[in-house]
């Protein structure tokens, strides 16, 4: 055993000092989205939804067609788990006032109002009347 730890020891230690220079590497938004760079086209969306968003008010997600410069993990299921998550205290809901689209096909909320665009990335954020 203490010449398999003193074997491995060195080469963990080199490992776990790797992966804090990479943490430490990261800036304060890439901290706070965590897995949501893996999956968000822009992590615009996702800040600006923050801070748009009242948190007693709720949102929903509407995805459309993934665009190519999308990661393949920008599928509906995953963007609205990590929108729900990254969104605490706000609530999904089916018809909320507020819709995160990514890509998605505004004729299908005709009665909402951009408040925020990333024709880029085909992101937006919708709000409907009161």
């Amino acid at each position: 055993m203490l010449i398999a730890l003193a074997w491995r020891y060195p080469q963990e230690l080199m490992d776990a000092n790797r992966a804090a220079r990479a943490n430490a590497g990261l800036d304060q938004l890439d901290r706070e989205l965590g897995g949501g760079n893996s999956v968000l086209p822009a992590q615009a969306i996702a800040f600006e939804g923050r801070g748009r968003i009242p948190e007693r008010d709720t949102f929903t997600v509407a995805v459309g067609e993934p665009r190519e410069s999308w990661s393949e993990l920008a599928i509906p299921h995953t963007l609205e788990d990590f929108m729900r998550y990254f969104l605490l205290p706000r609530r999904s809901s089916v018809d909320a006032r507020w819709i995160l689209c990514f890509a998605c096909d505004r004729d299908a909320y005709a009665e909402a109002q951009p408040v925020w665009e990333d024709e880029e990335n085909g992101l937006a954020i919708l709000r409907r009347p009161a």
